[in-house]
């Protein structure tokens, strides 16, 4: 059994982190690595239409796989122009000048550099390397930063142009590319001030984009982003990136004055075209109250005589007009929407109610009120006049009793004359006088005997007085004792209790009906006043 030995797989050695551009004998092609066990070059080459400059290392052929050239010659670097990515003696940088006679090469480097902002710049004779330039991946924060400067320069020149959709497109970019930096021990304090610089006046310059366009949404979003920077940045003051941009000119007044108003500008400019009015008027509001608030700051500061803080108060009052005319625009259109409603919700009530015109609905008005003065007229006298034919009546009765059974003092009996000495009496606080009409039956007949003639008292033998009451009692059965205080028949009392008794009853229970018909007429009346009001 035969074995075969494999040489154990080569390690394959990491990319160059500088990889030159080259011109070989078979087109231009890109260095990918270069091996340091045998110095063999491995060099990918460019297929046609394929960037140079921008150009990955992983780009692929026709079958799927690069276009790889292995050799150890050393082909010299394609030409240099100005801006491409070179490498020179002193490092890696940007090529930002070449001289006529092509001697001279100005070169801002990148890989290294002075403290705070200062750039190191070199110049060279020797024609230096092009290499390729590093992928937004590839990038540190400082190289991120520096070419979200770029993009927002050519976006300024785009918006000089009125090229408004490159312009937002490339203010957009400039925002992206320092969206999610990653900072290390290389990011200043310095770097990291430009990139909220950077992030906040391309946000605010997209939403002024998205304005000229009239993308309300995407102007009010990029504003928010602007305004949740400099929320964030405010709560941070005296902190060293905030001390580091006033040290820079760019002063609290513009800082949280001028920029923020810019964004609240926007979002209300947003707001008012969305619709929402209300919200529109509350964000300008706020944005005055801030602007007033760092002109008063500007005007009472000492160093007001600089030239950002004029600049900035320039802005600040300019912004404030703005503001005002907005308010004012924005009010009389939210007035005139709430008249369009009312004349919307007159329109709805007419074509549910009728139709009608001002001049009857004030004419219907003022006959229903004539009218509900004329039903409260009539119930008055109609009232008056019930309780003067009662008190006729009443008089009447009296007088026709008095007529039947005299005024109760001429014809007049023993029984009352009793009657009233009970009476007084029982006024002085004496029992009254309790008649026993058994007696006195009793005694009629004893004093009138022998059926007539001329009465004679006869005088009783003595009794003793139990067996009288037994006697009386078994000869004359006990009758209902009364007793009596008046001095009227009783026929009259009872007429005068019946009358009573019909006074007592309500005025209104024979004018229900009428008092039914006057509150439906009044709850009619009302009803049509309120809902009269609320249309106006």
């Amino acid at each position: 059994m035969s074995t075969t030995l494999r040489s154990p797989r080569r390690r394959q050695e990491p990319e160059d982190a500088d990889q030159v551009i080259v011109q070989t004998d078979f087109g231009k092609g890109i260095v990918v690595r270069t091996r340091k066990s045998d110095g063999i070059k491995e060099i990918r080459l460019f297929t046609d239409g394929e960037s140079i400059t921008s150009s990955s290392s992983r780009a692929v052929g026709n079958r799927g796989e690069p276009n790889m050239l292995y050799t150890p010659k050393d082909y010299p670097s394609v030409p240099a122009c100005v801006g491409d990515d070179v490498i020179c003696q002193y490092g890696r940088g940007i090529l930002k000048e070449i001289s006529s006679d092509s001697t001279n090469y100005t070169i801002e480097l990148s890989s290294w550099r002075l403290s705070g902002r200062s750039n190191v710049t070199c110049h060279v004779t020797t024609p230096p390397k092009v290499v390729r330039k590093h992928s937004l991946s590839e990038m540190d924060a400082t190289e991120r930063v520096s070419l979200a400067k770029s993009l927002k320069a050519q976006a300024a020149n785009y918006f000089a142009d009125k090229d408004y959709d490159s312009a937002l497109n490339t203010y957009a970019s400039a925002v992206d590319k320092v969206r999610n930096v990653q900072h290390d021990h290389t990011s200043t304090n310095e770097v990291r001030a430009d990139l909220v610089v950077i992030m906040i006046t391309c946000s605010n310059n997209a939403a002024t984009c998205c304005i000229k366009l009239q993308k309300w949404e995407e102007a009010s979003k990029f504003a928010k982003n602007a305004l949740i920077l400099l929320d964030a940045l405010y709560g941070k003051r005296g902190m060293k990136i905030h001390t580091i941009l006033n040290q820079e000119g760019i002063i609290d007044g513009k800082l949280f004055g001028e920029w923020r108003v810019k964004s609240y500008l926007v979002v209300a400019r947003a707001c008012m075209e969305q619709g929402e009015v209300g919200d529109a008027i509350v964000i300008l509001k706020k944005a005055r109250t801030m602007g007033m608030q760092f002109i008063q700051e500007l005007n009472s500061s000492e160093q007001c005589s600089r030239k950002e803080e004029k600049s900035s108060l320039r802005s600040l009052t300019s912004q404030m007009k703005e503001i005002k005319r907005l308010l004012e625009e924005y009010t009389e259109k939210k007035k005139a929407a709430k008249k369009i409603e009312k004349k919307k919700a007159k329109v709805m009530a007419q074509a549910l109610f009728g139709d009608g015109s001002r001049k009857e609905e004030k004419s219907s008005l003022r006959s229903l009120t004539s009218q509900m003065k004329e039903i409260k007229r009539l119930l008055e006298e109609y009232t008056e006049k019930k309780k003067a034919a009662k008190k006729i009546e009443k008089k009447k009765a009296k007088v026709m009793a008095q007529a039947l059974f005299g005024d109760g003092k001429e014809n007049s009996t023993p029984n009352d004359e009793i009657e009233m000495k009970d009476k007084k009496k029982f006024s002085e606080g004496k029992q009254p006088i309790v008649e026993d009409k058994s007696r006195e039956n009793a005694s009629d007949e004893h004093t009138n005997s022998n059926g007539g003639g001329t009465a004679t008292t006869k005088k009783l033998p003595f009794v003793r007085k139990s067996s009288l009451k037994s006697k009386l009692k078994r000869e004359y059965p006990p009758v209902q004792q009364s007793v009596s205080f008046s001095d009227q028949p009783p026929q009259v009392k009872e007429f005068e209790r019946a009358n009573d008794d019909e006074d007592e009853s309500p005025w209104y229970s024979e004018h229900k009906e009428a008092l039914i018909m006057l509150g439906i007429a009044g709850f009619s009346v009302v009803a049509f006043v309120g809902l009269r009001r609320a249309l106006r």
